[in-house]
């Protein structure tokens, strides 16, 4: 009565696919549990990630400010111990201190005298365990009266 391809399926094929629904929803389960591993680990990555930077910014705000102190002190502004700085009560910059390295040279050009001055300036912020450092440096030349 029907054609072929269009006939019941029998108890025979049904019972050759029990079995296969388990292997799928076992298949999906890993493949979810797997992605979401992979996202949890891509979230923990960027977020140390973001700490670094932050730190790292707030270690180049502090080398720059020990040049600029170092550079005031020299040139007559003033500035208290610019050698070295612990920023314990400034906000933004907790944990995080500079040390300076001011190196002069007198230089000769026929009847004038200039004092060559390189300041090296290194600031350094910590977190836990994660320690960073940066390192500026300027160049400046004074005419000796």
């Amino acid at each position: 009565m029907y054609p072929k391809h269009f006939q019941p399926v029998s108890l025979l094929n049904r019972s050759t696919q029990r079995g296969s629904m388990l292997v799928i929803a076992l298949f999906v389960i890993i493949v979810l549990a797997l992605l979401g591993l992979t996202m949890t680990r891509l979230l923990s990555s960027s977020s140390e990630a973001i700490i670094h930077e932050v730190l790292g910014q707030r270690a180049l705000n502090a080398a720059r400010s020990g040049i600029e102190c170092a550079v005031a002190d020299e040139f007559g502004a003033g500035c208290n111990n610019p050698i070295f700085k612990e920023f314990s009560g400034v906000v933004g910059l907790e944990n995080c201190s500079y040390s300076i390295v001011p190196v002069s040279k007198l230089i000769e050009d026929g009847a004038k005298t200039f004092t060559f001055w390189t300041f090296s300036s290194t600031g350094q912020c910590r977190a836990g365990k994660i320690n960073v450092t940066r390192f500026v440096y300027i160049d400046a030349m004074l005419e000796v009266d």
